[in-house]
């Protein structure tokens, strides 16, 4: 396959396919992945901080994987999670990956705002 100037891709262009081999270097992609796994990350870290002190987990299925599990059901639940996102990011067309990856990722970062915020805001009374 002759690729020629289609290899060469404008980095701003937000929408561009990324679906050549040869590639090489980062990409928005690699930036999506780690806001997507840090946030995750982050949330996690977060919940079980506010648990361990006195709150409790809004999410009914969180809930429901930390009542049988503890932690550990949290982060199996984040990582089935992430699991889909990956199966779906590798399914549909390359155009739609980022949306996939933004739209997962937005919702992760709502929550650790509002985990810091809460953690910033009634920590202190917790403890």
């Amino acid at each position: 396959m002759v690729c020629g100037p289609l290899v060469s891709r404008v980095a701003s262009d937000f929408t561009a396919e990324v679906a050549f081999v040869g590639e090489s270097g980062p990409n928005y992609d690699h930036l999506l992945w780690g806001v997507v796994v840090v946030a995750a990350a982050a949330d996690v870290l977060l919940t079980l901080v506010g648990v361990s002190m006195c709150f409790r987990e809004a999410n009914p299925v969180a809930r429901a994987a930390m009542d049988a599990a503890g932690g550990v059901g949290l982060l199996g639940l984040k990582l089935a999670a992430l699991g889909a996102l990956f199966v779906v990011y590798r399914l549909v067309r390359p155009t739609y990956r980022r949306a996939a990856l933004t739209a997962f990722s937005l919702p992760q970062l709502f929550a650790v705002g509002h985990n810091s915020l809460l953690l910033v805001q009634y920590g202190p009374a917790c403890l």
